[in-house]
């Protein structure tokens, strides 16, 4: 699952949420996707913590030149 982009995480953050809200989905059902959300979650949060990261370089090198 770590191999999701952004927006792949992003967008299956998206339709857990959408199940999860479903007055429908069993309690075995719903933990088992919360499990999955908050994995998405720390994908999600891991992708951008490398993004700014990255960004950070890229201005710090523009403003040592």
């Amino acid at each position: 699952m770590s191999d999701l982009t952004y927006e792949q995480a992003l967008k299956k953050l998206e339709e857990t949420v959408n199940k999860l809200e479903n007055e429908e989905t069993t309690l075995d059902e719903s933990i088992r996707l919360f499990e999955e959300g908050t994995k998405l979650v720390d994908i999600c949060n891991s992708k951008l913590n490398t993004a700014e990261q990255k960004f950070t370089k890229l201005i710090n090198k523009d403003l040592q030149e």
